[in-house]
């Protein structure tokens, strides 16, 4: 049974059920999805706005600027209340992210750093993120850029507009019927651009 909260308009009016949700629970775990353009980054980013540490893994140096840039080896350093990006890690770089605790981590586009088959340290900090206090946000611009592993783990859905053809992911997303049939269709025919809904899984 998919818990759905709709979103009708803008950021500032949206964004506080989200917040709640994360701060009532010890470890959520959400996934954000959308095409370019629809409010992402920018509701992720209030999403995020807390005093916890901020560790934001960014492909390309793109996004994000305002954040002091650091080696992926040194992310066990980052002090509360400070925020962090790495750009561009390889794959096998993150296994430095066992170092990481207490804080948000943000997975942007996630796509580019992360294999279909997820590495073991990833599988690692997403099994023991309640253990480390860690919350997680993994971005894509489509479901089918999700690593099938993540929808295990996920505890939220936040869905965007999106041109998505999820069928080969039928076994791996969470009530995929309903999903294909009422969400994605829902969302897409409405009038507003940055729509989106907010699901937990």
């Amino acid at each position: 049974m998919w818990l759905c909260f709709e979103i009708q308009s803008t950021y500032e009016e949206t964004v506080m059920p989200s917040e709640k949700m994360v701060t009532k629970r010890q470890s959520v775990f959400f996934i954000l999805c959308g095409t370019n353009g629809t409010g992402k980054t920018s509701l992720l980013r209030q999403l995020v706005n807390t005093e916890k540490k901020l560790l934001v893994i960014d492909p390309d140096g793109m996004e994000w600027n305002d954040l002091v840039e650091i080696d992926i080896s040194r992310v066990g350093e980052v002090q509360d209340g400070k925020k962090a990006r790495v750009i561009a890690p390889s794959a096998e770089d993150l296994e430095y992210l066992k170092n990481f605790q207490d804080g948000n981590l943000v997975l942007d586009d996630c796509r580019y750093y992360v294999k279909s088959r997820i590495e073991e340290s990833i599988r690692q900090t997403l099994v023991r993120r309640r253990q480390k206090g860690i919350d997680v946000y993994a971005v894509g611009h489509s479901l089918t850029e999700i690593p099938p592993t993540f929808w295990v783990f996920a505890t939220h859905l936040v869905l965007f507009k999106t041109k998505d053809n999820p069928s080969r992911l039928r076994q791996n997303i969470p009530n995929y019927k309903e999903m294909t049939e009422k969400h994605i269709p829902e969302i897409n025919a409405h009038p507003s651009h940055y729509y989106y809904r907010v699901i937990t899984l």
